[in-house]
């Protein structure tokens, strides 16, 4: 929802207001004078789905599937009218997730007598792949210090009634030590022991902090060449896997935007890195030929080499790939 929530401020400005017991929120929609009539009276339209991600104005009818088609749809030039601008709610408290290293320390000090060890085999993760990585297993209550604690409860992190929301999941940090980005895919909930998870994720994914590049590219180096770019964390971890099983770690470098929206910081990234030549690899479903479109553009403006690829058998890159498939020409 957060994730969401981001990147739809991103687009549009701060949300007029948030109403998480609906999973909406609401802006002035871009579409007609919305923004304009606020002095007047007006009432904002526009409305993004936290969960789902669609958008919709319920006054002039403009909508859409996702943030990306919302994106496209205003066009690269589009800014926020001023008025959108001001905010109307007070402002998120600046994410602290880079000070929590004591408690990814100890999410991966138990990683591999936790539950999340054998979901990580299930999905055709290695043990190597996993340790490169830093992956770790999301505790419910850390033992960590209470500097910790106050950083993670400043990033939205914590219950009220203590639980990290990590709890019952892959945790990954990017990148592994002062990271600027928390994500936490979750086990499902008959893979863990009774009472691990005290509330029901809305996703079966999270994220906190500030995405403000590709996450896995702490691992460019100055002999980077080929920068794969996937969508999910799993899509990632099985592509680098199979880098390395190739032998072309030297060269060759798997990066993922964390779904299908990357944040306007992530596509100024791209835009910003001419030098490699890039690969995209894209999931099957319409989303994915979205995200495959929005990132590719913002490729092309900084003048790079891009191509996309479609795993064959409507099949998810990770899936793809542990079934033999890898493109060609890598």
């Amino acid at each position: 929802m957060d994730d969401i929530l981001s990147a739809a401020e991103e687009i549009l400005g701060p949300a007029v207001r948030v109403e998480a017991n609906r999973d909406w929120a609401i802006f002035w929609c871009p579409f007609h004078n919305d923004a304009d009539r606020r002095g007047q009276g007006g009432r904002p339209n526009f409305g993004v789905h936290l969960v789902k991600g669609y958008w919709k104005c319920l006054r002039c009818g403009a909508t859409g599937g996702s943030l990306n088609s919302l994106r496209k749809k205003l066009g690269q030039e589009w800014r926020p009218p001023v008025s959108a601008l001001q905010p109307t709610r007070p402002p998120r408290p600046p994410s602290q997730v880079e000070l929590l290293d004591e408690a990814v320390s100890e999410a991966r000090s138990v990683v591999q007598r936790s539950p999340a060890w054998t979901y990580l085999a299930s999905r055709g993760v290695s043990a190597y792949t996993a340790l490169v990585y830093g992956l770790g297993y999301g505790i419910p209550v850390p033992n960590v210090h209470r500097e910790t604690v106050e950083a993670a409860k400043q990033s939205m992190l914590v219950r009220k009634d203590g639980t990290w929301l990590w709890a019952g999941g892959v945790i990954y940090a990017d990148p592994p030590t002062h990271p600027t980005v928390m994500n936490v895919r979750y086990l499902p909930e008959e893979q863990l022991p009774k009472g691990t998870r005290t509330f029901k994720p809305e996703k079966n994914h999270k994220t906190w902090g500030l995405r403000t590049q590709p996450l896995g590219s702490w691992r460019i180096t100055p002999a980077t060449r080929t920068v794969i770019v996937l969508e999910g964390l799993f899509d990632l971890l099985i592509t680098a896997q199979k880098i390395h099983q190739l032998g072309r770690e030297a060269d060759t470098v798997a990066v993922y935007t964390n779904g299908a929206s990357p944040s306007a910081k992530m596509h100024r990234w791209f835009r910003e890195h001419a030098q490699y030549e890039y690969v995209l690899m894209r999931d099957p479903d319409p989303a994915g030929v979205e995200w495959a479109l929005s990132v590719s553009a913002s490729i092309r403006r900084s003048g790079a080499s891009v191509r996309t690829v479609l795993p064959p058998d409507q099949l998810d890159p990770d899936e793809a790939i542990l079934s033999g498939w890898w493109p060609s020409g890598i």
